[in-house]
């Protein structure tokens, strides 16, 4: 049996604080929820109603500062459709500068995919495309079950008829977006919003493009971010586009993305806009909002000046249903006393990351190369790779995380806390067979 040395070699925080941005700037937190209007009492009722319905982690803030948050703000979680609002905010750049036309059709941007398109489908614009109007109805990546089953029929609807909520759109859009441009979308959006914001924890090693090539040309752009950092975004729109006297997005932009041009009659007239969704939490505090499965969510109330973000663990299959949701902010909503101080005293937001189910164990460099290669996980495979001096698990089409050991056969991922367990032959070596476990602490 091989021996470990738990020596100081690699200590456990720096995994974390080699991921943080030199650019990253901390949140402002009112030293109390009294100081911005809040009732803490009431405050923290709703955070025990968080708990009940599965929010993993929540922020609220108030003028541009954190009057409360809960649970795991720090953590990067799936965002799901959250992507599709972060994707027409970079077009916003583009638009404002006159770079992209919007007006502009599927024909005349030379778009075609697998399954040939029509010419009354190239005749949708990219303007009905960031609508979801576009009545292009061609299979696409990352389309659920649930998607699939309510696809219109291939021409039933003229372009700019009839909104669906649709894949194709969503990615489609990604790929004209990088071939205006002549950029990688996400390295522009890091550039674009996640340095010139000072999100604190944005890799775009936790970005990745899905590839379905069978379905369609276009791949989807999955992301994961912590709460703290869809914040900033949310705060820039409800700024009306401005951050540090800078103007990044213009007024007009805004207003134009978060305009309700659909109602989603399935789902009790919701509106949408340019993949941003309007009206999900009321009219008594008028709204837009990112949305994603599980009820990812980032909730901007122009008028109120408030952001709301909610977070929820989809690496358990967790999922907060929207009637609930909105209960919580009512709760948050109903716990304003309305009275904010004049001068009020805020502190810097405490930094923390958050903790896995365990310590991990110290290993040097040498003892970890032992996991250092490409391993058979049922139908698909995992390569372990360094990178940046730490371990990185690798998962073709579904991204990368960055792992450390929990002990000589097992690798527990940061953020998702997915355990790889490696079947250990007798020689010591690890064999290909693994096994990824959820986190065994949660259900």
């Amino acid at each position: 049996m091989r021996r470990f040395s738990f020596v100081h070699l690699v200590p456990y925080f720096l995994f974390f604080i080699l991921s943080i941005s030199i650019n990253a700037q901390a949140w402002q937190q009112y030293a109390s929820p009294e100081e911005a209007g809040w009732s803490s009492d009431k405050i923290e009722a709703a955070w025990k109603y968080a708990d009940e319905i599965g929010s993993a982690a929540f922020m609220l803030i108030y003028d541009g500062k954190i009057v409360a948050t809960h649970g795991d703000v720090a953590r990067r979680f799936m965002c799901h459709s959250v992507r599709k609002s972060l994707l027409t905010s970079l077009y916003g750049i583009y638009v404002d500068a006159g770079k992209i036309d919007l007006n502009k059709t599927v024909k005349e941007l030379g778009i075609d995919d697998v399954h040939k398109l029509t010419d009354l489908e190239k005749s949708a614009t990219l303007r009905q495309i960031l609508q979801s109007r576009s009545g292009i109805y061609h299979p696409a990546a990352y389309e659920t079950e649930a998607m699939k089953k309510i696809r219109p029929a291939r021409g039933s609807h003229a372009p700019g008829t009839f909104w669906y909520y649709n894949n194709w759109d969503f990615n489609t859009s990604c790929a004209i977006l990088m071939q205006q441009t002549g950029k990688d979308f996400f390295e522009d959006f890091e550039a674009q919003f996640a340095i010139p914001l000072g999100m604190e924890d944005f890799r775009l090693d936790d970005t990745y493009y899905h590839l379905e090539a069978e379905n369609s040309k276009f791949p989807a752009y999955p992301f994961r971010m912590t709460a703290r950092d869809l914040a900033r975004l949310g705060q820039l729109y409800l700024q009306k586009g401005k951050w540090r006297e800078k103007q990044i997005l213009s007024e007009k932009w805004i207003a134009e993305a978060t305009k309700t041009y659909s109602f989603n009659t399935r789902t009790k007239g919701r509106g949408y806009a340019y993949m941003w969704w309007t009206g999900i939490y009321g009219d008594k505090h008028p709204n837009y909002s990112m949305q994603g499965v599980g009820n990812q969510a980032v909730i901007v109330f122009p008028k109120d000046n408030v952001v709301m973000v909610n977070r929820t663990d989809t690496y358990l299959r967790h999922s907060v249903e929207t009637e609930d949701l909105v209960k919580l902010t009512e709760m948050l909503w109903n716990a304003r006393t309305g009275v904010t101080k004049a001068a009020p005293a805020v502190k810097k937001m405490q930094f923390s990351f958050p903790m896995p189910p365990k310590q991990p164990a110290i290993m040097s460099k040498a003892q970890m190369d032992a996991f250092i290669g490409a391993y058979q996980l049922e139908d698909f495979e995992i390569e372990v790779v360094w990178k940046d001096n730490q371990l990185m698990a690798k998962k073709p089409n579904s991204g990368n995380f960055y792992v450390f050991p929990v002990n000589d056969q097992t690798l527990m991922a940061q953020d998702s806390w997915y355990q790889i367990k490696f079947n250990k032959q007798p020689d010591g070596s690890l064999g290909n067979a693994i096994e990824l476990v959820r986190d065994p602490n949660k259900s």
